[in-house]
């Protein structure tokens, strides 16, 4: 079961990132210009970010595993369509269907954890599964590239189409059947009502859009950053990736360990400090490569012991709407990554990547904040 859920993050994750290198030869063969390439990004977090939440409740009133095969299906469709897809319109559309698709399944696989497992072993899968997106960069994107560079850019989509047909057959043999409790609320919005009159929900979901904003604002540039400072080609800024994927899956899968030692909201405000502390050495070090490396990793390993830590003590809000909970979660992280990308698009010429890592260390700083404060009620 751990196996099929693992290798759905994966696949959902790498397809959410395989798009990023490949926008120039997409955009070549489309014949239009890298903005209007990078819109399907947009459009596929868009889809994401609003579609999630609408799906939720469905979760906390039918099998999860129903809702994970038909979101599985919607995913494969779009990954299948868009390796096919001749024109940019049409790259749009499949690129949206994916998107929806991954709006649907993605709550369920943490939803389905904390439903199935609890305690000691719930942060350990956690973790683990967690673990799946880090992979996913550091493995998944560079090999779509590379396979794009063999043939074509149509390669990278029917691999990840292939692999998520892999993990569709898994998912079908594998994951139990997962029952909503049958004194939950059949109602459709009851689950938004229980979501946001319960006490620590709405905080905890605020902390993760900061966090995610600010990390995003910092990651979404530093490609940029390093290709233009210090003049690498796309193979040597990849390895920078590969660096900050490996550790942070590293992180992230050996987090429950750790998790389970100290508790949620405190590795949250731990490596919360940390991640402040990385990106401010990485804007006082920002002219000499190997220390941006050797910060990169430590960001790595906070952010995979803080996320997963956030994710962990999120889904346990309210056991009866995981759901529910799940699926804003995922849609505040996309938001998140939609406004600390746009933020930074806006204001990158005028400050600088030292700047917007600056802001980004300062948004870190409002959530980790925000997590004492949530934990200083708990007391």
């Amino acid at each position: 079961m751990i196996i099929g859920l693992f290798l759905i993050v994966f696949v959902i994750g790498a397809d959410s990132f395989i798009i990023s290198p490949l926008l120039p030869i997409i955009s070549h063969d489309f014949n239009t210009s890298i903005g209007q390439t990078a819109l399907a990004v947009t459009i596929y977090a868009v889809c994401y970010a609003v579609g999630s939440p609408f799906f939720g409740p469905l979760g906390d009133k039918y099998n999860k595993k129903y809702l994970l095969i038909i979101g599985m299906i919607v995913f494969l469709v779009g990954s299948f369509l868009c390796a096919i897809a001749n024109d940019i319109m049409l790259f749009y559309i499949f690129r949206a269907i994916a998107g929806l698709g991954a709006a649907l399944t993605m709550p369920n696989v943490w939803a389905t954890i904390g439903n199935y497992f609890a305690d000691k072993k719930l942060n350990l899968v956690m973790g683990i599964t967690m673990s799946a997106l880090s992979l996913s960069i550091a493995i998944g994107v560079p090999l779509g590239t590379i396979l794009s560079q063999l043939t074509n850019w149509h390669m990278a989509f029917w691999s990840s189409g292939g692999l998520a047909l892999v993990a569709f057959l898994i998912l079908l043999m594998v994951v139990p059947n997962t029952y909503p409790d049958k004194t939950a609320s059949l109602k459709y919005f009851d689950s938004f009502k229980i979501l946001f009159t319960t006490k620590k929900a709405v905080p905890v979901l605020l902390i993760n859009l900061i966090w995610m904003f600010g990390f995003y604002m910092f990651y979404t540039f530093l490609g940029t950053f390093l290709a233009q400072t210090f003049h690498l080609n796309t193979a040597q800024t990849g390895k920078a990736f590969i660096a900050y994927g490996l550790s942070n899956f590293i992180a992230s899968f050996f987090g429950g360990y750790l998790l389970s030692k100290i508790g949620a909201i405190k590795s949250v405000i731990i490596h919360g400090l940390g991640s402040v502390l990385s990106l401010v050495g990485l804007a006082i070090f920002s002219g000499k490569l190997t220390m941006i490396i050797f910060l990169l990793v430590l960001l790595a390993l906070a952010q995979g012991l803080g996320v997963t830590a956030l994710t962990t003590y999120i889904v346990n809000i309210i056991p009866k709407n995981r759901s529910t909970v799940m699926s804003f979660n995922s849609s505040f992280l996309y938001l998140g990554l939609t406004l600390g990308s746009s933020f930074g698009a806006i204001f990158y010429n005028e400050i600088g990547f030292v700047g917007i890592t600056i802001c980004a260390a300062i948004a870190l700083v409002a959530a980790v904040i925000m997590a004492y404060k949530l934990n200083q009620s708990a007391i």
